[in-house]
């Protein structure tokens, strides 16, 4: 089980020295974290790297910041929109394991990437994953999603859920332990994320989901701590020791984990799944090793696609 951003680091240069080594395929590649992120997890052998953008802001960019492009493809297309497209197209064949954000927007990649030409929608529900190592936490944990569905269904929320164990899998983690975010612990009528989190117990519950254990309504303080959790008398295999906290809304997200980012110097590596690729996405201001973890990130999920297909 993978505990740390350097355990899913050293897990992905594993994975390339057992001859598995992928390819990323980086959409508008002219960002300077992006490349040293890159530079790095090439160096580190996590990757090879296809670089879709600018190339003459990409060459600029590698000479301001002493950032080598030895070994890495460049392909010069200075419109943004066409160089997104391209970076898909290369996923959607086989050549590329993965997608990476760059100097694009979201929507921007996203629309690339759901583009039915490319035919790499997987599933229902798209959803990101934030994957974080806190230092006063025991393991990794997991807050989703917080970069595509603005305030999920109940039929949404069960695919964020999969999404998330997906992830958890990919991480070497058995059994994924879900809570779902309440502000109180038990079902109250005045609140309802309260009633539709103990309905979705109770779905994933009858759908027997594999490798999953899930609890809520569940405050964040009982999620991950089993001091608090011991406090209140809550006992479940899930409570303070959550691998997943599933929220009812992309703000929840975005404030939990900038608060964690901001105040308890998490280092975050994202992910969006649901699609037959990967997508590598992190926020423009996220440092080097965060974006690195996010390829080695992908990495992991990519070789997990892979040693799962078939099984749906």
């Amino acid at each position: 089980m993978i505990k740390s951003s350097q355990e899913i680091i050293a897990a992905a240069q594993k994975l390339s020295q057992n001859g598995k080594r992928r390819r990323i395929s980086v959409a508008v590649a002219q960002d300077a974290d992006v490349l040293g992120a890159v530079r790095s997890a090439y160096d580190d052998g996590i990757c090879d790297a296809s670089l879709f953008g600018d190339g003459q802001k990409i060459k600029n960019l590698s000479e301001e910041n002493q950032i080598s492009l030895d070994g890495l493809d460049v392909i010069d297309q200075p419109d943004a929109s066409k160089a997104v497209l391209q970076a898909v197209e290369l996923a959607s064949t086989g050549e590329a394991d993965a997608v990476m954000k760059g100097f694009v927007s979201t929507s921007a990649l996203l629309k690339g990437v759901l583009d039915k030409r490319f035919n790499l929608r997987a599933g229902s529900t798209l959803s990101h994953v934030a994957v974080l190592t806190l230092p006063g936490y025991h393991k990794l944990l997991m807050v989703t999603d917080g970069g595509m569905i603005v305030k999920p269904r109940l039929e949404q929320k069960l695919g964020i859920l999969k999404n998330a164990v997906l992830v958890g899998k990919a991480l070497g983690i058995d059994p994924v332990r879900v809570a779902l975010s309440a502000a109180a612990d038990t079902v109250i009528d005045k609140m309802p994320q309260t009633k539709e989190n103990a309905e979705l117990v109770k779905i994933v519950k009858a759908e027997n989901i594999a490798g999953c254990e899930v609890a809520g309504p569940m405050s964040f303080d009982f999620a991950t701590s089993a001091d608090v959790a011991a406090m209140e008398g809550i006992d479940n295999p899930v409570a303070g020791n959550a691998d997943v906290y599933l929220v009812s809304s992309i703000e929840e997200c975005n404030i939990t984990t900038k608060s964690m980012i901001i105040f308890a110097r998490a280092i975050f590596a994202g992910v969006i799944v649901g699609a037959r690729v990967p997508v590598s996405l992190v926020s423009r201001t996220d440092p080097v090793i965060g974006k690195k973890t996010s390829i080695a990130l992908a990495c992991l999920v990519s070789d997990y696609y892979r040693r799962t297909e078939g099984e749906g």
